[in-house]
């Protein structure tokens, strides 16, 4: 992937996906097939204020925001979309109230759908894994339509 490409991606997710910019995701690192976002820790994704733990559902728009933009770096058009059909979460730790990263990788790829893994740490402590997950994407082609 060339860097005007990663460019085109790199606005793309954090300025045009209005999830992601609401919560102020960055990208790390992208290339075809894998994506590395940060997610900044905010007060507002504690999902207990007595542990501050994060909550589960910010972990699992990680999960599913790192899958669906690992799958895009394999669109062929801007008109090609993509949308999560499953998704599966396993939390095996609890997220602590700092930044998170979100690291997706494309395992299978098919005309239409795409499978990935998904793993969720914090910057840094990467050998504590707080959540892993896969998803199935849909990728609707431009020239499906025709």
């Amino acid at each position: 992937m060339d860097d005007f490409i990663k460019n085109i991606f790199i606005d793309v997710v954090e300025n045009k996906i209005p999830m992601a910019k609401l919560i102020g995701v960055k990208v790390i690192e992208i290339k075809e097939g894998f994506v590395k976002l940060l997610f900044p820790y905010n007060e507002n994704f504690i999902g207990d204020p007595r542990t501050k733990r994060l909550h589960g559902g910010y972990t699992a728009t990680a999960i599913d925001l790192a899958g669906g933009v690992a799958s895009m770096t394999y669109l062929t058009s801007p008109a090609d979309d993509v949308a999560t059909i499953d998704m599966r979460i396993d939390y095996l730790r609890p997220g602590k109230a700092k930044d998170i990263i979100a690291e997706g990788k494309v395992l299978s790829k098919r005309r239409r759908s795409i499978v990935t893994e998904m793993t969720i740490y914090h910057p840094d402590d990467k050998e504590k894994t707080i959540a892993i997950g896969r998803g199935v994407f849909s990728i609707k082609r431009k020239e499906d339509e025709c």
